[in-house]
């Protein structure tokens, strides 16, 4: 591969090995594209162009006084293809381009489980195989951790090489498994540096990155109605496969209950701690069932606003502020719901349940001054990230179409969520038979003036004069 600052003559014949050369510059390209913004489909095109003719064309990147990176064509042997590049030239020959920011929406490693089944309580040591016990991180998962900060630190060094609290925020949801992985992410990104970690007071509190656990009302009849479909269906169609666990675990299983079996036994199963042979006969199907119903709960673009639409707003608030704040660098260490929601949010999903330590990118580029977001996904520790498409835009999408996409799926702050999810819309009181006021009389103490305020207040329900008294007293 040709390095950033070296020329590649090229000959670009109708012969493999020429169409072999061809590739290798068109992957040079695009894999230079962080320092010099070409498009490989116009490469592409150039490069159909009457095929029976050779043609030798010469590629430069440089950099100028200012230290701005181009790319220039420097000659072609035909005719046409030489007009078509001059012609060309202008618009290809000098790109400013610069990544200007980057987030990060990562979730924590690898976690002991919340519990294990009843009928394995007697004889499971849990702190034999989770020291750390029950729901924590556990030293896989603080590696898996050290890994992505290794990952961010190779792939953007040349935007952050150290730690500055200007530029810099790490921030966490409370849960101790997620603050450890970003302790972990800190040690490797930034290994000569102390690095602060912010989070927020108690995560059921935490719009920002434990939405799931934020109280919405209208997003929780939503997916209580799609779970009891979901359950139906499966119920039926899974009657024997619940029995067996039924039968093998010590609980009353139905398919809302599935979360609790993956619970304990892929959590065990990714530690390696030894399991009854059956798992294994059943650990896939629980897995699918599982991606069922963690699905539903983000699948629809009202569902996914409920949840993650305040964080997209974040995302979205940082970059058009990148310029006056001086940010770069803010990672988010969070949970696998908020990554999953995050990317319904986004029109991306791939609708599989998001892994350990998975990564959710967003990088904001400035080419000749024009804004671009791109979109990755990191899902494995053992592959690079993939490029993201939003829905009607290009892998680079120009911030105004970004905008156009993200506008009616984000929430400016908590009001705005309360009133979208109905928070401060109660049930009515449910109606009931007249009620003889007076007979409350003898309740109450002579002077308290509860008797005469409720006279004042009408006719009242059994619930109306339950709460006020529950109230007085």
């Amino acid at each position: 591969m040709l390095s950033h600052h070296e020329c590649s003559n090229t000959d670009h014949s109708h012969n493999s090995h020429n169409r072999n050369r061809n590739k290798e510059l068109v992957s040079f390209v695009t894999d230079t594209y962080t320092a010099v913004f070409f498009s490989p489909t116009w490469f592409r095109f150039l490069l159909s162009l009457h095929p029976n003719e050779a043609v030798r064309t010469y590629f430069c990147t440089i950099k100028d006084r200012h230290g701005n990176t181009k790319i220039s064509l420097v000659s072609s042997k035909t005719k046409l293809h030489n007009m078509l590049y001059r012609l060309l030239f202008l618009y290809f020959s000098v790109v400013h381009a610069e990544l200007e920011m980057v987030q990060v929406l990562v979730r924590h490693g690898d976690r002991a489980p919340s519990f294990t089944y009843p009928l394995d309580e007697p004889t499971f040591e849990v702190s034999k195989h989770f020291p750390r016990g029950y729901s924590q991180l556990t030293q896989r998962g603080f590696k898996q951790a050290k890994e992505v900060g290794t990952f961010l630190r190779s792939r953007y060094s040349g935007l952050v090489n150290q730690f500055n609290r200007k530029e810099t925020l790490i921030r966490s949801s409370d849960k101790d498994r997620c603050i450890e992985t970003a302790i972990g992410i800190t040690q490797t990104l930034f290994p000569d540096d102390i690095v602060p970690v912010h989070t927020f007071s108690h995560y059921k509190h935490d719009l920002l990155l434990k939405p799931n656990s934020v109280h919405c009302r209208r997003v929780d009849e939503l997916v209580k109605d799609d779970k009891k479909q979901l359950t139906t269906l499966v119920d039926s169609e899974h009657k024997d496969l619940f029995a067996f666990l039924s039968k093998k675990t010590g609980w009353n299983l139905d398919g809302s209950r599935i979360s609790d079996v993956f619970n304990v036994l892929h959590r065990k199963y990714s530690n390696g701690v030894p399991q009854p042979d059956w798992v294994n006969l059943v650990l896939s199907n629980v897995t699918e069932l599982k991606r069922q119903f963690r699905s539903i709960e983000f699948n629809s673009d009202e569902k996914s606003k409920m949840r993650t639409g305040y964080l997209l707003g974040q995302v979205t608030k940082d970059m058009n502020e990148q310029k006056e704040s001086g940010r770069k660098l803010i990672v988010y260490a969070t949970h696998d719901a908020t990554v999953t929601s995050m990317m319904y949010s986004l029109g991306i999903s791939d609708h599989q349940l998001v892994p350990y330590t998975a990564a959710l990118i967003v990088e904001l580029h400035s080419i000749n001054q024009r804004k671009y977001v791109k979109i990755l996904y990191r899902n494995s520790t053992l592959s690079n990230p993939r490029e993201m498409r939003l829905p009607g835009c290009d892998i680079l999408c120009p911030m105004e179409a970004y905008h156009r996409f993200v506008s009616d799926r984000i929430v400016a702050n908590k009001e705005e969520h309360d009133v979208i999810c109905q928070n401060h819309i109660f049930r009515e009181a449910p109606q009931t038979k007249p009620f003889d006021i007076s007979s409350l009389q003898q309740l109450l103490p002579e002077e308290d003036n509860l008797f005469s305020t409720l006279i004042t207040v009408g006719s009242l329900s059994y619930f109306d004069l339950y709460s006020s008294l529950k109230m007085k007293h």
